[in-house]
């Protein structure tokens, strides 16, 4: 049933008055709200009418009523369909653009982020990236018998480490087996190499050790690719009522220690930018909602970024933050910034 636009507007208002109260709403509390000359006795009414239609229960005779899991989703839709506020998060840029960082660091620092704009539980989750090509390797010699190995891939994920090699072999050892390397690997994904056998010969063969070594740390770092699960701000669900019940508590706990599970929820809804799931008939327990969010670097997919929060999460907020780091990981915020300071200098002049 199509509700009208008055039922919509009553709906809203209450929805938004429980998740900053998290108190039963009363129709005294809806007039207030409302902002328009209409009677109690009509508020009464609707607000009858909609705990009659499913999207409203009433706790206790004398007290007011709270949302049910279709309220909150036909609040979400109104909330994806509707002007967004920006919300600027702090950090995230900084960090993206230092010159040397792997991928693993990005994330904690990330889901951190997120927790603390939120105030709810963060989890990033990294996908399986066999498919991540290799842009360049590059090698600096550090020290005697020491060089700096530094992996960048077509997401700009970044892998170093100290390898040895051959003692005094110079400068141009190191200037030719950089060329080299790159002439075997850049290209190639993780897959090709893991799937395939480097062919080494002529003048590569003086080179065979470095490119072992290469190999192994590729290997290493492939080999750990599968929906790593990153996690910050658990203690921050307790600081919401619904999560003094032992039973929330312990399911919510539960859906966080059971982290291939919480990788495959995140990832099984396909190629979606933005999707949230609200309680047990979207695969979760506890009075939980989620929101998640694609995230690219450089144009490669690296994974999925959200936000567990009770089904009286701040919506709109939420999905503010996730969309303004979807931003600055794809590099649109910095554009912005850049049009915006353009424009300044043009209407200075």
């Amino acid at each position: 049933m199509e509700l009208s636009a008055r039922k919509r507007k009553i709906l809203g208002l209450l929805v938004e008055h429980y998740i900053k109260t998290a108190e039963p709403v009363s129709s005294g509390e809806i007039k207030t709200l409302y902002g328009e000359e209409i009677s109690s006795a009509t508020i009464r009414s609707e607000l009858a009418s909609l705990e009659e239609l499913g999207y409203l229960v009433q706790p206790h005779v004398s007290a007011g009523r709270i949302p049910t899991e279709p309220a909150y989703k036909l609040y979400v839709e109104n909330v994806l369909a509707g002007e967004k506020k920006e919300i600027r998060v702090a950090g995230v840029r900084d960090y993206l653009g230092k010159k040397i960082v792997e991928i693993e660091d990005v994330v904690r620092n990330t889901a951190r982020v997120i927790s603390d704009a939120t105030n709810y539980t963060s989890v990033i989750v990294i996908k399986n990236t066999d498919d991540i090509r290799i842009r360049e390797v590059k090698l600096v010699e550090v020290d005697a018998g020491k060089a700096l190995v530094v992996i960048i891939t077509d997401s700009g994920v970044i892998k170093d480490n100290i390898i040895e090699i051959p003692v005094n072999m110079g400068s141009g050892y190191i200037a030719a087996a950089n060329n080299v390397v790159n002439d075997l690997f850049s290209g190639k994904t993780l897959m090709d190499i893991k799937s395939s056998q480097m062919n080494i010969d002529g003048e590569m063969l003086q080179y065979h050790d470095i490119f072992d070594k290469i190999i192994n740390l590729l290997e290493e770092y492939a080999s750990g690719r599968h929906n790593k699960v990153f996690v910050e701000g658990t203690s921050k669900m307790f600081h919401h009522p619904e999560f003094s019940e032992m039973s929330n508590a312990q399911e919510f706990i539960k859906l966080l220690d059971e982290k291939d599970k919480l990788g495959e929820l995140m990832t099984n809804d396909g190629d979606i930018e933005l999707s949230v799931r609200i309680g047990k008939p979207d695969g979760l327990n506890g009075n939980c909602s989620m929101v998640t969010a694609r995230y690219s670097i450089g144009g490669a997919e690296i994974g999925k970024a959200g936000v567990i929060g009770p089904e009286r999460m701040d919506y709109d907020k939420v999905v503010s933050v996730l969309q303004y780091i979807q931003k600055v990981f794809n590099g649109e915020d910095e554009m912005k910034e850049k049009e915006k300071k353009n424009g300044e200098i043009r209407t200075r002049k």
